[in-house]
């Protein structure tokens, strides 16, 4: 009779495959690295492409926040605004870049387009800032962002690029150009046209709106505008494409004697909102403060830069540990090296 002490060892807890797919592919990213020192299995089942796809998709698109400061160089720090919890909004660091005094352009699958300008010319560079890659995108020298995508038939990210020139004699003129990243070829140019309809048209706003800062909201195009003291933030959401017909949603009154409480010195802030499954959320930012206020007017929660000042943009980072061809092919490809830090 076989005692137990002979019995071959009895694996305890959740299947793999469960935690692999159905709580590890959940994780944060620093999490997950983490899990993969628990044993070699974990490790070369977390690291393959579909895997590191799959944990892509399931993580949040979360509102981009930058910080600039100066503390013995210029910094630019990447952070998000999780505000899942509408009631108590959080911001998380994401990276830190020393010496790279640049601006957040675009922003696609966790890959960030950053540009900074010299004597009026744009230059532009490429980071993921999850996985702490980075490489400069010299070709692009002089031209200006308007979209970044990834083209689905051939898997490559590109860049949709305009460029203003002047030919002699005559008014401004703009051409339109495609960049795919990890290209050793110039920008190529490309017509962008609606061959459908073959004409383009300006939609009309409502009556005695004059706001120009535009988003999504309930899957539908709205609109925000603030009155001259940016003391009173009105939303107008499209309810009807074909009549062009606005309404107003919401008409937001910031709470002034909180906002000055917090700045101290300034009462010239700005203002952003931004919106998902329909939670409205109003941003305001002067200088190292960044406010978050909610639709009834009331401040939930209030950020101050460590070294500098924040700067709210209309992007969002998904983060992502996917690798991509593309980085190693740029110039001056550099992974946990400056000017991360």
């Amino acid at each position: 009779m076989a005692t137990r002490s002979a019995l071959p060892p009895r694996r305890r807890g959740l299947p793999e495959e469960l935690v692999v797919w159905e709580i590890l592919v959940r994780l944060p990213p620093k999490p997950l690295l983490r899990c993969r020192l628990v044993c070699r299995a974990w490790r070369r089942l977390t690291s393959t492409r579909g895997f590191l796809l799959a944990h892509h998709r399931h993580q949040p698109s979360l509102p981009l926040v930058v910080g600039y400061g100066c503390d013995g160089g210029s910094l630019l720090d990447i952070l998000t605004l999780d505000r899942r919890d509408a009631a108590r909004p959080r911001l998380h660091p994401v990276a830190r870049l020393k010496n790279a005094a640049h601006f957040v352009s675009a922003s696609c699958d966790g890959i960030l387009i950053l540009n900074m300008t010299n004597c009026g010319e744009f230059y532009y560079s490429v980071c993921n800032p999850t996985t702490h890659q980075f490489a400069d995108l010299p070709m692009l020298t002089g031209f200006f962002v308007m979209g970044f995508y990834q083209h689905r038939p051939t898997g490559e990210y590109r860049l949709l690029l305009y460029y203003q020139f002047r030919p002699e004699g005559s008014e401004d003129r703009y051409a339109c150009y495609v960049y795919t990243l990890g290209s050793s070829e110039m920008p190529r140019q490309d017509l962008i046209f609606n061959t459908a309809s073959e004409s383009f048209w300006s939609m009309r706003q409502a009556d005695k709106m004059n706001g120009n800062d535009l988003f999504e909201i309930d899957g539908t195009l709205g609109i925000y505008f603030c009155n001259d003291d940016a003391t009173i933030v009105d939303i107008w959401v499209l309810q009807d494409y074909k009549t062009e017909f606005w309404s107003l949603k919401h008409r937001i009154e910031l709470p002034v004697p909180d906002i000055k409480g917090k700045l101290d010195d300034g009462d010239d802030w700005s203002v952003m909102v931004l919106s998902e499954d329909g939670d409205v959320l109003v941003l305001v930012y002067y200088r190292q403060w960044l406010l978050c206020i909610g639709t009834d007017g009331k401040l939930l929660a209030s950020f101050q830069h460590d070294v500098g000042c924040h700067y709210n943009t209309p992007l969002k980072l998904k983060k992502s540990l996917v690798p991509h061809a593309f980085f190693p092919l740029l110039k001056g490809y550099v992974v946990n090296a400056r000017p991360f830090i």
